[in-house]
């Protein structure tokens, strides 16, 4: 194609944007706050350390996981403390590294621990009901087949809807895993995850150990060549890092998704506004769209995002100033072969419009598009109602993405003051946007 016609294209495309954009129907995001926990003046059960993760049940119940103390702390709807459960241990019940939480409508609750590759599964109540395996045994990279890009409760209960990770690491890192394992005396075999990162599969948490069901396999972005495989050696040659990173290509789409509480999924698998709706089964249904066209990557964008990762690694060098001499040497030379590799690093031709997907408690889409810059994700929220039907926009940041959806319109966002203490805020969605 022209330069001519490129540009043409491009003028297009930000025509369609901005046609979609002023066929936006603003909504308000005034929420009614229903209470507050934590801040630097919290009780102890509410001194959380970060963005943790939350989940509400049916009674209105917010579950948050504190993963540093650990316990999961259980708020009532009204901003009093239910219980905690859990602490620090290896046994049932214990938490060794307690990684992730997920809770089930009916209240029963799921901790995911990686120190003891297992899920502790609790009743309302708060007892433990089992201890589930993840499986894989228990060798060095046991729990290397077990990691997930993202897991939501399946509002059936009883089992987890997981994404797998992202199989091109994997492929490289299988050479220095063997000479790992060969010079501990140990086998190099870690279970497989039965999807990647495009795909999700259910695991059921019904027996002693995991049993997984592939559900849905998304459309895959081509890939491009892994290289050669990464051997131990490698590790301390700075430019390993800046080699895998460039196995992705700048802007390459990414898979979101969500489940309603039907059993179906939603999600987004390309650069279009196409959020792909398929039964608990993986079946296809309908898909939801929008007027909006994914912008062509220009030699601007390109200029610019190389120019971002620049700023961003000599940020990171002057970091590497507060570390010892030898970190701060090894940072450096790191730093030094991503920059080198920043400007060879393939770009996709398009970028891609969904940013985020999340469901409502009773059935409805939140989809986040991208923000103003094409790296950024915080923009827009179009709200679809459970019918489908297109209901409205938040403007960007106004109000995010809430932590966790709840019954009788209840949301959960965490906020930040300007020490980075983190305080809890639930609040009441109008029924027009639930």
């Amino acid at each position: 194609m022209s330069r001519a016609g490129l540009a043409g294209v491009v003028v297009m495309a930000v025509a369609f944007t901005n046609q979609g954009a002023a066929q936006d129907r603003p909504l308000a995001a005034d929420f009614e706050a229903v209470y507050r926990v934590g801040g630097l003046n919290a009780p102890e059960w509410a001194f959380f350390r970060g963005r943790a993760p939350t989940g509400f049940d049916a009674a209105g119940n917010l579950h948050v996981l504190d993963s540093q103390f650990p316990q999961v702390v259980i708020i009532d709807p009204r901003g009093q403390l239910v219980r905690t459960v859990g602490r620090e241990g290896e046994a049932a019940g214990e938490f060794d590294a307690a990684a992730d939480l997920f809770v089930w409508r009916d209240g029963r609750f799921v901790v995911a621990d990686r120190g003891q590759n297992a899920y502790h599964v609790f009743s309302p109540d708060g007892e433990l009901e089992r201890y589930v395996r993840m499986g894989g045994g228990n060798g060095p990279f046991s729990t290397l087949g077990n990691e997930r890009m993202r897991i939501r409760p399946d509002p059936a209960g009883g089992a987890l809807i997981a994404q797998g990770m992202p199989s091109v690491l994997g492929n490289m890192l299988s050479g220095m895993l063997e000479e790992v394992a060969e010079l501990l005396g140990e086998s190099a075999d870690a279970p497989e995850a039965g999807v990647d990162d495009r795909g999700l599969e259910r695991l059921d948490l019904a027996g002693d150990v995991v049993t997984t069901t592939p559900i849905l396999q998304a459309w895959r972005v081509p890939p491009m060549e892994t290289g050669e495989e990464i051997g131990i050696d490698d590790v301390s040659d700075p430019s390993t890092f800046a080699r895998i990173t460039n196995l992705i290509r700048y802007f390459e789409p990414f898979m979101t998704w969500d489940v309603l509480p039907n059993g179906t999924i939603a999600y987004s698998d390309s650069t279009a506004y196409a959020i792909k709706l398929a039964g608990p089964a993986g079946a296809g249904i309908d898909v939801l769209r929008r007027p909006f066209q994914a912008e062509v990557v220009t030699d601007r964008i390109r200029k610019a995002t190389i120019d971002r990762e620049l700023r961003r690694m000599e940020e990171e060098m002057e970091s590497a100033d507060q570390e010892t001499a030898a970190l701060a040497d090894l940072r450096r030379q790191r730093i030094d072969a991503e920059r080198e590799a920043a400007a060879e690093r393939e770009f996709y031709p398009e970028i891609q419009v969904v940013r985020g997907v999340a469901a409502t408690w009773k059935g409805g889409l939140w989809i986040q598009r991208r923000a103003e810059e094409p790296w950024e994700d915080n923009g827009p929220i179009d709200v679809f109602g459970p019918d489908r039907e297109y209901v409205g926009t938040f403007a960007a940041g106004e109000p995010g993405m809430p932590a966790a959806f709840g019954p009788d319109g209840l949301v959960a966002f965490w906020e930040f003051d300007e020490l980075d203490v983190p305080t809890i805020v639930v609040k009441r969605l109008p029924e027009e946007v639930r």
